[in-house]
């Protein structure tokens, strides 16, 4: 359910920015001066505009990433709730950046903080549900593990 979520979320806050800002010139909002702001990119690279012009990598290689971690998941017999958080984050937000690249060719990008390069609701739930499950895998097996 939680990759529902993270799915529909990103995909029509992706909407909404095509709609309001693509008409602009330069299609970007300042939100607090030209720190933050909201401003469409088409990114062709993978999160956060990274490794742009690998063409059919940047389809291929989040694909295999995705399919190592649903194993992993899957293989959980009861899987803690930090796990199925942190899955539920990663399948939603790698599910809502390959339907843009499926339908548009590429991610639709639109978050602007600082120097930082740009992003969207899919790279953000992808990044904070790999944390959740590198950490959780740290701390609570390697606890038992060690313990």
């Amino acid at each position: 359910m939680g990759a529902g979520i993270v799915l529909l979320v990103d995909q029509l806050t992706k909407a909404w920015i095509v709609f309001t800002l693509t008409p602009l010139v330069p299609p970007r909002i300042n939100l607090l001066g030209t720190w933050l702001g909201l401003e469409y990119t088409e990114n062709r690279g993978v999160a956060f505009g990274l490794l742009g012009g690998l063409g059919p990598f940047v389809m291929v290689a989040p694909l295999l990433v995705f399919a190592i971690m649903a194993g992993l998941y899957l293989r959980s017999t009861d899987p803690p709730v930090w796990q199925s958080i942190g899955f539920g984050l990663l399948a939603g937000g790698a599910i809502g950046n390959l339907v843009d690249r499926i339908r548009l060719g590429y991610v639709v990008d639109f978050l602007s903080v600082g120097r930082w390069p740009n992003f969207n609701v899919a790279d953000s739930a992808v990044t904070v549900g790999a944390a959740f499950l590198v950490v959780g895998w740290v701390l609570v097996d390697g606890a038992r593990v060690n313990g």
